[in-house]
């Protein structure tokens, strides 16, 4: 990994405005000794493909101008929970895009009213606590589990197990709208018959939804 990204941020309009400006130095992915390099973002936690913007490809340049605006539409109080995912990667026709480094910019610390673009030094990819990239976070699920023993057969236990299923936080947004419509399906493995399905009401336009359902799985063998 090599180089620098040239990209300012700021708010306006109900809008956060990335301005992608240029890159520098990019590591060569190409046999020519160049690369094809686009820029790609995303507004952390959400990684789904509403949240996706992409530049332009600049063809065989290790050093790519761009000038081009990507907008997010998202309330300004929302803003200081999220991270700007800024990443350099080689377009491929015929192959599998390369990556060519990242730079994470938490907006907590960002002053949203500097229209300026500012340098950033590009690093591979980056982990969070646990080797888990933030990037892969979808959210949280809150549930219970709980097994009522019924008798003893053989050396076996059979029972039923109870589930709650409580809430969920953080869900990213899938719909047009910048909403989820959330639900929560269950199957106790390997059975995936319809007759093993558990499944909870769906709640619309929400990322934080409550379900409060309640299922059990009998004659479970333990």
């Amino acid at each position: 990994i090599s180089g620098e990204v040239r990209f300012g941020v700021f708010y306006k309009e109900g809008q956060l405005v990335v301005h992608v400006s240029r890159a520098r130095g990019l590591a060569a992915a190409d046999s020519n000794g160049l690369s094809d390099p686009y820029i790609k973002t995303y507004l952390l936690p959400d990684k789904s493909k509403h949240s996706k913007r992409k530049t332009s490809v600049k063809r065989k340049t290790l050093d790519p101008v761009y000038n081009e605006t990507l907008q997010y539409k998202v309330p300004r109080n929302e803003v200081a929970s999220r991270t700007l995912w800024v990443s350099v990667w080689d377009w491929d026709r015929f192959g599998r895009n390369k990556f060519l480094g990242e730079v994470r910019l938490p907006l907590s610390s960002a002053d949203l009213d500097d229209k300026e673009d500012h340098w950033y030094i590009l690093h591979d990819k980056e982990e969070a606590e646990g080797g888990q990239m933030d990037a892969f976070y979808r959210g949280e699920l809150f549930l219970g589990l709980m097994f009522a023993p019924r008798e003893t057969k053989k050396g076996r236990i059979h029972g039923t197990l109870h589930m709650a299923i409580k809430e969920a936080r953080d869900l990213p947004k899938m719909d047009d709208s910048g909403l989820a419509d959330g639900f929560v399906k269950c199957y106790l493995l390997p059975d995936k018959s319809s007759g093993g399905k558990r499944k909870t009401e769906v709640v619309k336009n929400d990322p934080n939804p409550v379900w409060d359902a309640r299922f059990s799985y009998e004659k479970v063998l333990l």
